[in-house]
């Protein structure tokens, strides 16, 4: 997970910046996005906020590091594909689950020893770590970053937010290739640092379906990538 990958980058910074004194480590509070925010793009929180603590031993000093994630999904896609697989006569295959497929969006508040914030640098390898924890955990394939852009967050400054693509396939005989976009950017607040990312579908969806006139088939599924993509970059700057 993206924690244990941060937790390993922050020992490594904390040998580096390690210095006698107060090393206390505030409470990490959920980073949620406004109300307003995802009642207008129809999105919506998935479970409760999850809040950590870890902690490790350098020498004879304990480093704490506590964290608070927050999950949320798009609900408007959820139903707009349950929708579409009903209209083109299909039901979901039951090997599929019972959770309908949309669009992720996470928040993590890391709070460090006394205050610190992660540097640059810092950010850019738990980022590049944690694509490549996202590549083996989920089995997506060549996940290369394709750009960023520039978004201005609630506070009024800036941060750059990272998109990557790739593609998940199955291992079955349909041989169906499932494209996505990861967006991720991150950002001291107040002796913390937040980071958020972003999972949504990049094209139109092949999906395994049930149907009345044969056991089981295909099914293409309409996504409207930019609309996604352009909720993430919202969900981004509405973070609080």
């Amino acid at each position: 997970m993206m924690k244990q990958i941060i937790l390993v980058f922050l020992m490594c910074f904390m040998l580096a910046v390690l210095v006698p004194g107060c090393l206390e480590t505030k409470e990490a509070s959920p980073a949620y996005v406004n109300q307003a925010t995802l009642n207008s793009l129809s999105w919506t929180m998935s479970g409760e906020p999850q809040v950590e603590s870890m902690s490790q031993m350098i020498g004879d000093v304990e480093i704490v590091m506590n964290t608070a994630t927050v999950n949320y999904i798009d609900e408007a896609l959820m139903t707009d594909i349950d929708r579409q697989i009903s209209n083109l006569g299909g039901t979901k295959d039951p090997g599929d689950g019972d959770e309908g497929f949309s669009s992720l969006f996470m928040t993590i508040r890391v709070a460090l020893p006394a205050g610190i914030t992660l540097p640059e640098q810092v950010l850019t390898g738990i980022i590049d770590a944690s694509i490549k924890n996202m590549e083996q955990e989920s089995d997506i394939k060549e996940f290369y970053p394709v750009g960023e852009e520039t978004v201005t967050i609630n506070t009024g400054s800036t941060v750059q937010a990272r998109s990557y693509e790739g593609y998940i396939e199955s291992d079955d005989d349909e041989n169906i290739r499932f494209k996505i976009r990861g967006v991720i950017a991150s950002w001291a607040d107040e002796g913390t640092t937040l980071i958020v990312l972003g999972v949504i579908p990049a094209e139109d969806m092949i999906v395994k379906v049930s149907t009345n006139v044969r056991s089981s088939g295909t099914l293409t599924i309409a996504i409207n990538e930019e609309r996604e993509y352009q909720d993430i970059l919202a969900l981004i700057q509405n973070v609080e």
